[in-house]
């Protein structure tokens, strides 16, 4: 015969042991892993893309850019230096391609190109090529999407006017004149975005 006392131990006994099963470490983590698995937090985890030198006037240029995603927009830190110095234009976009050396074009999905100065993709350096900072954009593309692409580095825009002093010859006598030069800003740097602890 089984006392009622008896009944409310066991009743307490099992209450204890589910809720040991429940809040138990290795239950934590393994609900905390599934939940994540459905939100898809757990493959998304920042990418990081390590910069390299592309331009020989700035050939010790180094450092990072980092994304990560904040619902549909790029969160997009950096931290540079060894750049130009004083940019306020220098422009951070994300291209397409096989490698640093073989790019396609800038990479997005939305009726204009985001990754401008004006559409805010830029980092500003103080008199050292020194910058960290970040900023928010969207491309149009998911995470997924987004993995493994191209991160450039460009110094700043230049007019479209934009003159040089070249040395000619005329007649047999040298002299300088003005010239048209091509117009538009140089990539600096590049890297490619690589999700940390893993492989593209």
């Amino acid at each position: 015969m089984i006392s009622v006392g008896s009944v409310s131990a066991m009743e307490s006994a099992k209450d204890l042991s589910r809720k040991k099963n429940v809040y138990s470490p290795r239950m934590q983590n393994k609900r905390a892993l599934k939940k994540d698995k459905n939100k898809g937090d757990v493959e998304e985890k920042p990418m990081v893309a390590s910069i390299g030198a592309l331009d020989e006037y700035f050939p010790n240029f180094k450092g990072f850019v980092a994304i990560e995603y904040d619902d549909d927009m790029m969160v997009v830190d950096f931290s540079l230096r060894n750049g130009p110095g004083r940019c306020d234009k220098c422009k951070v976009v994300l291209y397409d391609g096989d490698s640093c050396d073989d790019l396609d074009d800038p990479y997005y999905y939305t009726d204009d190109n985001p990754w401008t100065v004006d559409g805010g993709s830029v980092f500003v350096t103080n008199k050292n090529g020194r910058a960290a900072g970040f900023f928010k954009i969207n491309n149009g593309r998911k995470y997924k999407d987004n993995k493994c692409k191209y991160i450039v580095l460009f110094d700043k825009e230049e007019d479209d006017d934009r003159r040089r002093l070249e040395r000619s010859t005329n007649g047999g006598t040298r002299e300088l004149k003005k010239k048209k030069s091509p117009s538009g800003p140089k990539k600096i740097g590049c890297g490619q975005l690589v999700p940390e602890d893993d492989v593209c």
